[in-house]
């Protein structure tokens, strides 16, 4: 089995990857599955690799990062990863969208919840079974306080929520995951949540399977 390479940031105030209260489960089964998973401080450094994350960043990105993101993702075949989070917390939604879309995505600044489909009593942590790719071995994913997404460009839609999911706006079976593909292998990768692979929510449904699916993205 070949070797994933993944570079997890900690150039924009991310949410880490060695923050083994909230990564542990995510971090060891990556490695049981052929992927390696590295904190990486240094931006430059981060498109050594074969996929980039950006879970939470709080730092937002100035037009020389993101003509290398552009770059990396367009010409070069990499994948990049961007992870929100609801109602635009620390001003993430808007520091996501900055990059996303330039990539023909979104993230809103609101919140997606159902009060009909939930779990643990809390309508922001919902269940959906609408995982459209990345879904061998996956049914169900369960995905909490999330954002919704806006394709403004053709991309495609990795997940939704249920007809009884909605926005704060009253949209109902929101884009919660989408993403857009390139000739050159490349991949930009966009999801309203951050929290759907820490180690609350990776045990739950079907998680880590599309986590893992999710990271090592389109088959080249």
């Amino acid at each position: 089995m070949k070797t994933l390479r993944v570079a997890w940031s900690s150039t924009h105030q991310e949410f880490l990857i060695t923050d083994s209260y909230y990564f542990s489960i995510l971090a060891k089964e990556s490695q049981k599955n052929g992927i390696v998973i590295e904190e990486v401080p240094v931006f430059t450094e981060l498109f050594c690799y074969d996929v980039v994350i950006f879970n939470y960043p709080e730092k937002p990105f100035n037009k020389e990062e993101i003509e290398l993101i552009k770059k990396s993702v367009v010409e070069e075949g990499k994948r990049v990863l961007f992870t929100a989070h609801f109602q635009n917390k620390d001003n993430v939604a808007k520091i996501c969208s900055k990059v996303s879309r330039h990539f023909g995505l979104l993230v809103l600044p609101e919140e997606v919840f159902d009060d009909v489909n939930h779990i643990a009593d809390d309508p922001y942590i919902v269940p959906t079974s609408r995982v459209f790719t990345y879904n061998n071995g996956v049914k169900e994913v369960v995905f909490p306080y999330s954002a919704p997404l806006e394709l403004l460009d053709e991309a495609k839609v990795i997940l939704r929520g249920m007809e009884t999911t909605i926005t704060r706006k009253g949209k109902t079976s929101p884009v919660l995951v989408a993403e857009k593909n390139f000739p050159s292998g490349g991949s930009f990768a966009l999801s309203g949540s951050c929290i759907f692979w820490d180690n609350y929510s990776i045990t739950k449904a079907d998680n880590l399977r599309f986590a893992l699916n999710l990271i090592k993205g389109p088959l080249k």
